[in-house]
């Protein structure tokens, strides 16, 4: 898996002439298999998907975005992430694209393939926040799984419960510019973004595959608050799939999809005016580090 320190697809004809200061993306709102669904025989999500990496590349788009989930619960790698690296070699783009990624020991995690230019899986983030319902009024909010279910149960309603979570924050350098990404309810956190901008990222991507919208007030926000672009996506029951960045004070919305529709954007950020802004950060610049030790508290004292 790379990190911070690896350029995912670096070759030198495909980079030598890259605009490292304007870089167009794509995001596509779009429904494929949601949280709790197990595979279906006969149903190939991938040719959903395949024609937008395909528009993606002709459009001249150098990464194109996909919800969470949409996958399914895959083999990493295996013949649905094949079909997707053939796509993504061939267009010469990037792909992030989400998915239950299952484990040779019967666990699974909630995942974010990237595929690079060259069609390798060149990274994953897990998602390290679990979204999760409360069932059971017995027991503590948000603390446990419901009593009584079983894994079969759990896997069908609320896979999170057992997934395994994500552990790090990583950063991947892309040969155009820095990603962090972000899952869903990873967003509701203002730590996650924080942490990876300042590990240097300068694009954010969010992916979600949850009802109603992302929230646009959280995307303006992260980019302000940590000098970032953002690309946010959602399955097409949802909606608030956006691409946006700081290169207009405070931030500016680039493009949006409709809500609950199927649909595809693209927009070109602005990232010299990204690493103008970081470098000359005031804010980056007055920390205090000191007085942020309680955000790594498990529990702060009650007064």
């Amino acid at each position: 898996m790379a990190t911070s320190s690896t350029l995912l697809g670096q070759e030198v004809e495909a980079t030598k002439h890259l605009d490292r200061d304007f870089v167009k993306v794509a995001a596509v709102q779009v429904r494929g298999y949601d949280k709790g669904d197990l595979p279906r025989e006969g149903y190939d999500v991938t040719k959903k998907l395949i024609p937008y990496i395909d528009r993606a590349g002709k459009d001249g788009a150098q990464l194109v975005v996909f919800p969470e989930y949409i996958l399914g619960r895959i083999d990493v790698p295996g013949e649905t992430t094949q079909k997707l690296s053939a796509a993504a070699r061939a267009n010469n783009i990037y792909v992030i694209v989400g998915c239950w990624e299952l484990k040779e020991d019967g666990e699974f995690a909630n995942a974010a393939l990237i595929f690079d230019r060259q069609g390798e899986i060149a990274g994953k983030y897990y998602k390290t926040h679990a979204a999760v319902d409360q069932y059971d009024p017995a027991l503590p909010a948000w603390t446990k799984p419901p009593s009584g279910k079983d894994r079969d149960w759990l896997i069908k309603h609320d896979p999170e419960w057992i997934m395994e979570k994500g552990q790090e924050l990583p950063v991947f350098d892309f040969d155009f510019g820095k990603v962090g990404i972000m899952t869903c309810y990873d967003g509701w956190f203002p730590e996650p973004a924080r942490v990876m901008s300042l590990h240097g990222a300068e694009l954010i991507v969010w992916i979600n595959g949850r009802g109603g919208a992302v929230e646009d007030f959280i995307v303006k926000s992260t980019m302000f608050r940590n000098h970032v672009a953002m690309i946010s996506t959602n399955q097409s029951y949802g909606g608030g799939t956006m691409i946006g960045d700081c290169a207009k004070w405070p931030t500016h919305i680039l493009a949006r999809c409709p809500d609950e529709e199927e649909s595809y954007i693209t927009a070109t950020i602005n990232l010299k005016n990204i690493r103008e802004t970081r470098a000359a950060s005031r804010n980056f610049k007055q920390r205090r580090p000191d007085l942020y030790g309680d955000l790594a508290k498990p529990d702060l004292p009650k007064e």
